[in-house]
């Protein structure tokens, strides 16, 4: 029997190898002398010109921060327009002034007042992130964002609750202490268990509003958070709070009953209570939030963006800017900045299957062929 010799170009080849995930880790190279000097012109300028200037200062810090963020070999950039930052200044100035001078009548008027900008602003919220993403680059390829009004309100609804408790709930009168009847006392206690309740759904229906809207040229963003995630993460924060103003009601009480001379030093341990205790809870917030948006989110379903926050070491960190803050008189804010800037980016990393480079041209030739559309004329930035 004859040997059956197989061709070379009909023997079965096997399958590709499955594209191996690289694992780009962030950095961030600003250092605090050259952001001291941006600052410090920024913040002159901002005061000789009433705060004008200002929408220019923050143009020229973000440009900073974003240029000196860098992953997989290239850096971001910001293309933000001053004016249309400047334009979101002068609507927020509005707003907080009609709401401030209100106030000075009545509780009940300024809430009117609030209620009369409500339908506003999930609109305001959505241009701002659209602004912000298309104004955002990186290897010359443009961020963007879209969402519906409808989107929008249905991420920050619960803000109306707010104005309206404060309508219909009878306020104190400072003037007649004396006078506090029980559904005075439902106007004290209300407003915050509405906030407790309501402020961790907000917060997370505006970060999958921002994430699942959100695309970086055409790929798009997903996050799979969940709501209850971030419940969690509140309420043990809420617990933080409620032991933190014990603890403080506890050592101002001791004031009276503590000898003459220690008197003295219960403000400085309450201040130095308030300090640790609340970074602790920003650094804890922060963590886990951070931790929780980015580690559930996926660029075009092959991206990843691993986040390793730490709690002590932002809390930390948090701790020692307030300090450096305080007893700099402000000038020690740009060390902050970069420190915390510095720090968020070690504990971030980019995992892509097949290299971000690969991605990153797929995406830009896909772009390419389509079209890339910019902002439009309704631009505006509400982020202070």
């Amino acid at each position: 029997m004859q040997d059956i010799v197989i061709a070379p170009e009909a023997q079965i080849l096997s399958p590709p190898a499955a594209p191996q995930p690289v694992v780009e880790r962030f950095q961030f190279t600003g250092k605090t002398g050259e952001y001291f000097g941006i600052w410090i012109v920024n913040l002159f300028l901002t005061i000789v010109t009433l705060g004008i200037y200002s929408a220019w200062a923050k143009v020229r810090k973000k440009r900073y921060f974003y240029g000196n963020m860098w992953v997989a070999g290239a850096n971001f950039d910001y293309h933000g327009n001053p004016i249309a930052i400047l334009k979101g200044r002068i609507l927020a100035f509005g707003a907080f002034a009609a709401y401030t001078l209100a106030g000075q009548y009545s509780p009940k008027t300024a809430a009117m007042v609030a209620l009369v900008f409500m339908p506003a602003i999930p609109w305001l919220v959505t241009r701002s992130f659209a602004f912000n993403a298309v104004n955002t680059s990186y290897r010359n390829l443009r961020f963007h964002f879209h969402a519906t009004y409808r989107e929008g309100l249905a991420a920050v609804w619960p803000i109306v609750i707010f104005p309206v408790l404060a309508l219909v709930l009878p306020q104190i009168d400072p003037q007649k202490p004396q006078e506090v009847t029980s559904a005075m006392m439902w106007g004290v206690f209300l407003p915050p268990l509405a906030f407790a309740l309501f402020y961790p759904y907000i917060v997370a229906r505006v970060n999958r509003l921002h994430v699942d809207n959100a695309r970086y040229g055409t790929a798009p963003f997903a996050m799979s958070a969940k709501t209850s995630e971030f419940y969690v993460v509140y309420v043990i924060a809420i617990a933080l709070i409620v032991a933190i103003a014990i603890v403080m009601g506890l050592l101002g009480a001791s004031m009276f009953f503590a000898p003459k001379y220690l008197a003295p030093l219960v403000p400085i341990v309450l201040f130095a209570v308030y300090i640790l205790g609340f970074s602790a809870i920003f650094g804890f917030t922060r963590a886990k939030v951070g931790n929780l948006v980015l580690g559930s989110t996926r660029l075009g379903g092959q991206v990843r963006f691993p986040s390793t926050l730490k709690v002590r070491p932002l809390a930390r960190i948090y701790v020692t800017n307030a300090l450096a803050i305080v007893f700099s008189l402000g000038l020690a804010i740009p060390w902050a900045a970069i420190r915390v800037a510095r720090y968020r980016a070690e504990c971030l990393a980019l995992d892509c299957e097949g290299g971000m480079e690969s991605f990153a041209a797929a995406v830009a030739a896909t772009v390419t062929a389509t079209g890339e559309e910019m902002g439009d004329m309704f631009a505006v930035d509400l982020s202070l």
